[in-house]
């Protein structure tokens, strides 16, 4: 008598599960984004959240969920080392592992009027909670990259915020410079109910106290090494609170990151090794 494979929803989310790549595209040379049919987490997740992603034979990373629809997710991924080589030489139809989603994502209730901050890649994160907010609100979204090239979701951004700013280091497109530098003179003439933040750890640091400086509140997502990515390993552990990105985080509000010690100062390898954050 044949058996039947199990139905994948009956799993639990711990249990890592393989899903086929539904469609691939190409974000910018270095990064790629990713879909997957998977119903169940895309009933689940929230935006800030997580997925672990298994690369066969290689490594499992922790990737932000850059789309949530009605029954597939989105990852975009940053060529940074092997694993990830590995992850975006994958083509439509192979093979990778997924489990989740983990963490703590954005809250947004209430929210009528949103100041997001994004750069580089983390963008990514944001793209979903800037879909959610608009449905009933509106967003202002100031949005950085190194070149014009660089840039991920521009249109997508634009299709539904009420206002784009990007801004690039050598301007070639938008403002020139660094997105803190414009903060200061949006904030004094617009009013927002919450800003929410991800990207370069140096730049989120220097744009919590701008938007402190003008009383604005929200929230932040962090990034950490990861290896079990529910709470167990400790990997992901932040001074001196003890608090564990993976289940605590990735997004924290203001309020818990002025008491993160290592918040803008340094993070650590996966051997624990502090180094500087730049």
């Amino acid at each position: 008598m044949k058996k039947s494979l199990p139905d994948s929803n009956k799993f639990p989310k711990n249990f890592p599960q393989t899903h086929r790549v539904k469609e691939k595209k190409k974000e910018t040379n270095h990064i790629t984004t990713f879909f997957f049919k998977i119903d169940k987490i895309a009933k689940e997740a929230k935006p800030g959240q997580f997925v672990m992603v298994w690369i066969p034979l290689e490594n499992e990373k922790p990737m932000s969920l850059s789309y949530i629809g009605k029954d597939e997710i989105g990852i975009t991924v940053l060529e940074v080392g092997k694993a990830t080589r590995k992850l975006c030489e994958k083509k439509v139809g192979e093979y990778v592992g997924i489990r989740g989603p983990y963490g703590r994502g954005f809250d947004y209730t209430g929210v009528s009027k949103a100041l997001v901050i994004g750069g580089g890649v983390g963008i990514a994160p944001l793209a979903p909670l800037v879909e959610k907010i608009s449905e009933k609100g509106h967003v202002t979204a100031v949005i950085g990259a190194k070149t014009a090239s660089e840039f991920i979701f521009l249109d997508r951004l634009q299709r539904v915020c009420e206002n784009v700013i990007p801004i690039t280091e050598d301007g070639s497109l938008g403002n020139k410079g660094l997105l803190t530098d414009i903060l200061p003179e949006l904030l004094k003439k617009e009013r927002f109910g919450k800003a929410f933040m991800c990207g370069p750890e140096a730049m989120m640091s220097k744009g919590l106290k701008i938007l402190e400086k003008f009383k604005v509140d929200g929230e932040i997502s962090l990034e950490r090494w990861m290896k079990c990515g529910v709470g167990i390993c400790g990997q992901c552990v932040l001074d001196p609170l003890g608090l564990r990105v993976c289940k605590e985080g990735p997004v924290f509000d203001f309020a818990t990151i002025k008491k993160i010690d290592e918040f803008g100062r340094y993070r650590r390898l996966p051997s624990g090794v502090k180094i500087k954050i730049e």
